[in-house]
């Protein structure tokens, strides 16, 4: 007999999977390394490099995303260089449909990242949607890369659910995909992702060229309806 009361929930990844922010992800590193350059006296092509391989020394690690880490290490203004440019950030078609609709069904949309709690916190109040989770699980609160799986290990805990009736969605083979897999999540693979994403170093772009199996293939957020519908009737 089906158990109506148990927590279903949904693991959203948010760059390249809800949301683009391959142009304003562009434009912040770019302006980071001009206040380096105007800051040190530098040449910008000198300040280009300088922070380019300081990314490529954190490459594999969750604070290769934290901007905040970034500007206190570089002595520059994260947060007003992000301001700047938040009107580059685009949430993706289909997204806020899904993301009411799951609601509406009975599913807890906890959004999982590998973005630090400040900068995404930023992002989401910037586009008024904060309110469409249940939950935010970030880098930064695990010490890891989504790759690890503590994000899921923790949200899992956090709400006392059972991995099988939940789901990770994501656009990263490893990230989202194999992490979720091994602790017994189903996934929904958004093959549309790596169009939306922007790495100022090379990072974790191999990822996106790893074969990995998911229960579901997608490639638009509508189609996640259609899914969840058909395992809701299982």
């Amino acid at each position: 007999m089906k158990n109506k009361n148990r927590v279903k929930l949904l693991f959203w990844d948010w760059t390249g999977t809800l949301a683009d922010e391959a142009s304003l992800d562009r434009s912040v590193c770019e302006e980071m390394e001009k206040e380096i350059a105007r800051q040190r006296l530098i040449s910008l092509a000198e300040a280009r490099n300088l922070f380019q391989n300081y990314l490529k020394e954190l490459e594999g690690r969750w604070e290769w995303h934290d901007y905040v880490r970034h500007g206190r290490k570089f002595r520059i203004p994260w947060r007003r260089i992000q301001e700047r440019h938040l009107d580059k950030l685009r949430i993706l078609p289909g997204a806020l449909e899904v993301l009411c609709w799951t609601r509406e069904k009975g599913y807890l949309n906890l959004l999982t990242t590998n973005a630090v709690r400040p900068v995404i916190l930023l992002r989401l109040r910037y586009l008024k949607i904060e309110s469409l989770f249940d939950g935010l699980i970030t880098s930064d609160d695990v010490r890891a890369l989504k790759a690890s799986g503590r994000h899921f290990e923790q949200g899992l805990k956090l709400f006392q659910a059972l991995p099988s009736a939940c789901f990770s969605i994501g656009d990263n083979p490893v990230q989202d995909i194999a992490s979720a897999r091994r602790l017994g999540l189903r996934t929904i693979f958004c093959r549309f992702g790596p169009n939306f994403i922007h790495y100022h170093t090379t990072h974790l772009a191999p990822n996106h060229q790893e074969q990995v199996s998911a229960d579901f293939v997608v490639f638009s957020l509508p189609e996640i309806k259609e899914i969840l519908t058909k395992v809701g009737e299982e």
